[in-house]
């Protein structure tokens, strides 16, 4: 069995450099470094993760809590996170709480004991006692959507209110005066935001004979389908939606159109999120963006930073989002 000793060999360096490089645990100048790979290569030496974990305290594992693995929402998150985690040696655990709070707690716990280097937080369904469990293990973690100012840990943060002021006047400078809007959870942070966002904009247009009127969601494409069904009831039907994401806007559109409700002739539809599904339903939805991506790699990028030195001062990034314009949206038929 190759060990340090005989890398150190063919290397022409000291065993304890080798350990400098194989575990990361101190600079070792580029020349050196080439030297002990290409040793470790001919030696045909894989370095034995468990004992180089138990050696450090270092794992080389990070956690990635989301709210909905079914929601395509998350895979380009999921990707931006991976694809630089891979890069710098590290290992995924993905946790998904399908919104529940119990959940999420189990996931954050099974990872605070399997001892790994940091977490981000995708979910928004959480609570204090999800924070108090991960503060006290003093595992570094980021924030993903929080928008909370209060808590002293590196986040991410989400203008929401850029992008749906866009949609709304957008929708108004084409005549609409009925626009509903179709929220989230009631229980879901973000979903909040994103509603009283839209009340707030909205309100501002009242006096030029502008009305809405909020429909609960769930986001998902059932709480769109059966948003659809309250919208049909009403005389007269609004003339345009916006929808707290874009499963919600697939769900109302489609069954809007599978009862014979023209899209977006009879009611104009946005979305939010800019999924991929976004482009390729008919007619292509109008939708309001997050650089998901972006947002993922962002995040792997504050947790790198507070693994490798832990007294840097909070970290903090901002998303806009923007209205993109597709055809699932046109002029009011109501002029």
């Amino acid at each position: 069995m190759v060990n340090y000793n005989d890398i150190a060999k063919i290397a022409q360096v000291s065993s304890t450099t080798v350990s400098h490089v194989i575990n990361k645990t101190r600079f070792v100048s580029p020349e050196t470094k080439k030297k002990v790979l290409e040793a470790m290569q001919k030696l045909n030496y894989k370095p034995n993760l468990l004992a180089r974990s138990l050696a450090t305290g270092v794992t080389h594992t990070i956690g990635l809590v989301i709210s909905d693995i079914k929601n395509p929402f998350y895979p380009e998150i999921i990707q931006g996170v991976e694809e630089l985690a891979v890069k710098s040696d590290y290992n995924i655990f993905l946790c998904n709480t399908d919104y529940d709070i119990e959940k999420g707690l189990k996931s954050i716990g099974a990872l605070i004991r399997k001892k790994v280097d940091g977490i981000i937080i995708a979910s928004s369904q959480a609570d204090k006692f999800l924070f108090k469990e991960i503060v006290e293990s003093t595992i570094p973690f980021v924030l993903v959507d929080w928008n909370e100012n209060k808590i002293n840990a590196d986040s991410i943060y989400f203008n929401f209110e850029s992008g749906i002021k866009e949609a709304v006047e957008y929708l108004i400078s084409l005549g609409h005066k009925k626009i509903y809007f179709i929220s989230g959870p009631k229980d879901l942070k973000t979903a909040k935001i994103r509603k009283n966002n839209f009340i707030n904009i909205i309100k501002k247009y009242e006096n030029n004979n502008i009305s809405y009127k909020i429909i609960e969601g769930n986001h998902k494409i059932d709480g769109g389908i059966n948003a659809a069904k309250e919208i049909e009831k009403e005389n007269p039907m609004p003339t345009a939606v916006i929808c707290s994401n874009d499963l919600t806007a697939i769900g109302l559109m489609k069954t809007l159109q599978a009862n014979g409700i023209k899209i977006p002739d009879k009611v104009s539809i946005i979305g939010l999120d800019n999924i991929m599904l976004s482009e390729i339903v008919s007619p292509p939805l109008t939708t309001i963006e997050l650089e998901r991506y972006l947002i993922g790699k962002t995040a792997i990028e504050l947790l790198l930073n507070r693994i490798n030195s832990k007294d840097i001062p909070k970290q903090t990034r901002y998303f806009q989002t923007k209205l993109i314009i597709r055809e699932s949206t046109t002029i009011a038929k109501n002029l």
